[in-house]
């Protein structure tokens, strides 16, 4: 199921209106804002006030660091992420689900949101243990947490990087949490209270006394080694847990199927009363023993994975199964159950994809839209798409402007809602819902109404016909 849900989110016009970044720079002009104000009164304050604000700042960036890495760490290990994802779409236009998803969100073993909270924590745990020692250690865990923020804003930015240049995909949640990581170096510079050269002094210093060429006071190096190992079992207690729940999901991601249980599921769902027109788009063999309806949206992630799935069920099953396609776009310009432009060009890709089945090749239209994979690429031309799959431009472009064309889009979408759809691709087979989209789980159960109905002979068929046929 396509991670953004179908959710009826009340919001504003102000929430509506912010289809935009924003808020992303809206938070930096904030942070840099407060730095310049707190360089500005540095003379005038007094330094115990100064250093309050200091760590106030900084232990407010790490939570916001970490309750955003921890949204995002939630969302990657859902099976099918919903509320934040929409949230992601619906506050900065932008979806978030296609960058959990791609090969740069999980690193070493682990996402990259599980990462960043490992490094939050550790941070944290350095802090706070700096300022509950007292100087016997507070120097020593500020300067390590600033070699930490120092790794951390390398990172960011090459991860920034890497979105601006479109290596990976532009997910906002993630770019905020790459201005905290910038925005942390700076208080953590000032909480040391010392220059640049003076801790870079400092720094060479600690790098002699490991190399055991610079002795120290027992007494302080036991507490500086206490401290420092205690922050890294905190940081190693996060990897643990995240590792484990990164693991496990993964491996309930990739279970093995379960025939027994995925026919147990199917059987017990009522049928739906599910109907198509003789002028949706579906494949030639309305006379087929089984009927898959799909609801899909050209801009969800889920349905371009799905099409993969679909095309292999139309090659193996040929005239056996009777494929019919209704559109359901997740966006407030043609769907009255959404309430914002979670996917802004899904409404004119269904319209084309339309235009393109007067011309008789929705299908091959279908293909190469999917295959465009509009949700990573939004610039996508409809029309060199057309042109891809050999149609006459003119009649294309008057069709999908069309009122004709508006109102069948909009037909079967009144269906998804009539059907209480909540997201998309909705898939049903002879009028039951299918839930589990694997291409296993699917050409399993399509195998099971084809035996079925050679089985129970065409009442089964009749019945489907009944519940599915054209009005």
């Amino acid at each position: 199921m396509c991670p953004e849900t179908v959710l009826r989110l009340r919001q504003s016009d102000e929430w509506a209106g912010a289809y935009s970044l924003q808020p992303i720079f809206g938070l930096a002009t904030l942070v840099a804002t407060v730095q310049i104000n707190m360089l500005r009164d540095k003379e005038e304050s007094n330094p115990a006030v100064m250093s309050r604000r200091t760590r106030v700042l900084c232990l407010v960036l790490l939570g916001l660091g970490a309750c955003i890495s921890g949204y995002l760490l939630y969302h990657h290990l859902a099976p099918a992420p919903g509320l934040g994802l929409a949230f992601c779409s619906a506050v900065f236009g932008a979806s978030c689900e296609e960058t959990l998803r791609s090969p740069l969100a999980i690193q070493l073993g682990l996402p990259l949101a599980g990462w960043g909270l490992v490094y939050y924590g550790t941070l944290a745990a350095l802090l706070l243990l700096g300022w509950a020692v007292g100087d016997a250690f507070h120097f020593s865990a500020t300067l390590g947490a600033l070699l930490l923020s120092l790794l951390g804003a390398v990172v960011s930015v090459g991860l920034l990087a890497a979105m601006a240049s479109g290596v990976a995909p532009l997910c906002p949640l993630c770019a905020i949490v790459h201005v905290v990581n910038l925005a942390l170096v700076f208080p953590l510079k000032r909480l040391t209270g010392h220059t640049t050269r003076e801790l870079a002094g400092a720094v060479t210093a600690a790098g002699r006394y490991l190399l055991g060429r610079d002795p120290t006071d027992p007494q302080q190096a036991r507490w500086q080694g206490v401290g420092f190992l205690t922050a890294a079992l905190v940081g190693v207690a996060i990897y643990q847990w995240v590792y484990v729940q990164h693991t496990v999901r993964s491996a309930h991601a990739q279970a093995a199927f379960d025939a027994e249980e995925t026919l147990v599921l199917f059987e017990t769902l009522a049928p739906q009363p599910v109907k198509y027109r003789t002028d949706d788009a579906q494949t030639a063999n309305p006379d087929a023993p089984v009927h898959l309806v799909v609801f899909s949206d050209f801009q969800c992630p889920g349905c371009t994975k799905f099409a993969r799935a679909l095309e292999a069920v139309r090659q193996r099953f040929s005239d056996r199964v009777h494929v019919v396609f209704q559109h359901f776009p997740l966006s407030n310009q043609c769907n009255p159950l959404i309430d914002n432009p979670f996917h802004p060009r899904a409404c004119e890709a269904a319209r084309a994809a339309e235009a393109a089945r007067r011309q008789d090749r929705f299908w091959a239209y279908h293909d190469a839209l999917f295959a465009a994979n509009l949700p990573a690429n939004e610039d996508v031309s409809l029309v060199e798409v057309a042109k891809q799959v050999g149609l006459d431009i003119e009649q294309f472009q008057t069709d999908r402007q069309s009122d004709a064309v508006a109102a069948k889009v909009q037909e079967n979408v009144e269906q998804g809602v009539a059907l209480a759809l909540d997201g998309t691709p909705a898939v049903f087979l002879n009028s039951r819902r299918v839930y589990d989209l694997r291409l296993q789980a699917l050409e399993f159960l399509i195998q099971h109404e084809l035996e079925h109905h050679i089985h129970d002979g065409d009442g089964r068929h009749e019945h489907a016909t009944e519940e599915l046929g054209a009005k």
